[in-house]
């Protein structure tokens, strides 16, 4: 069967039409896979925002805040808030992620004594977003509201039938409390030095601190050259075995590694020590030990959406 020319140019026409139409749907396909790579790709090694999950950093950031976090520079140091990988080996739990303040550097020590942060023995300021826990004794022996509502108090609560009460506190909230007409006293809630804490790093009665009284600690850097003894080995356990990936043995006095007789370790990594704000009530580095820096996520930079 034969066309007319007119019907052969309007086939034709339809065609160049559907390859064009083809040709613009592969290219709008090629663009947005490009767009989608270059988001993937900036989130997971430039810039991420991601959201406060706990009340470690409070009253920095609050829960619910979303933050915008810089993965591409690894200068940090000391008063940094850093975005870490929970650095616990619990084959249980899935990976925990949170924010931290950098209290000490790699090659740093460090040290705390009755609450006062001591790096490289000189003794460090807190920022004013810093809380502490303080009992707080009301005038009057009976059920109190009116103080709470007007500062906001909710980490904390009653501990005593004489309505005693213990409250996380700024320093302007307790200088604000100590005034108040309705309060007796405040006081700061501190450890005793040489109390030992189980609880805290590296829960060894050798080394009888707890999170008011810690250290001195040295901050492992990558190249030192540890000298391990059957004492300080429970300082660089985990640091060994855990983080650097070694079979690590002790028998009375006699300490292994990779199966190798041996009274030193040479550090494979740098090292941090961080604190919550938060400070009397944070999981941080008392609680577990040195920081290994590739579980360092990325540094926080700017708050993008406060909760309230």
């Amino acid at each position: 069967m034969e066309y007319s020319p007119q019907t052969q140019i309007r086939k034709r026409i339809k065609k160049i039409k559907h390859i064009f139409g083809f040709v613009v749907k592969i290219k709008w396909f090629v663009s947005a896979l490009i767009a989608l790579s270059a988001f993937y790709l900036l989130k997971r090694f430039a810039f991420d925002i991601v959201k406060v999950n706990n009340l470690q950093m409070a009253t920095t950031y609050h829960f619910g805040d979303a933050v915008l976090i810089n993965k591409i520079s690894n200068d940090f140091t000391e008063g940094d808030i850093i975005y870490i990988e929970y650095p616990v080996e619990d084959t249980l739990l899935t990976k925990s992620f949170f924010f931290q303040r950098i209290a000490a550097l790699p090659g740093d020590s460090f040290e705390i004594s009755n609450k006062q942060i001591f790096r490289n023995g000189v003794a460090v300021s807190d920022t004013s977003t810093v809380k502490h826990n303080f009992f707080i004794q009301p005038k009057e022996k009976k059920e109190q509201t009116v103080f709470k509502l007007r500062y906001n108090l909710t980490e904390g609560g009653q501990v005593s039938d004489e309505y005693d009460y213990c409250y996380s506190l700024t320093g302007e909230e307790f200088e604000m409390l100590k005034n108040d007409s309705l309060i007796k006293t405040v006081a700061l809630k501190t450890e005793k030095k040489n109390s030992y804490d189980e609880t805290c790093f590296p829960s060894n009665e050798n080394y009888r601190w707890n999170m008011d009284h810690y250290g001195k600690i040295y901050i492992p850097k990558i190249n030192d050259t540890l000298r391990l003894d059957s004492i300080n080995i429970n300082l660089y356990t985990d640091l060994i075995s855990h983080h650097e990936k070694n079979h690590l043995e002790t028998k009375q006095d006699s300490i292994l590694i990779n199966g190798v007789l041996t009274n030193y370790y040479v550090v494979k990594k740098n090292y941090y020590f961080v604190l919550g704000d938060n400070r009397d009530n944070a999981n941080d580095s008392r609680s577990w030990g040195f920081l290994p820096e590739n579980l360092i996520q990325g540094k926080a930079i700017a708050i993008l959406k406060r909760f309230e």
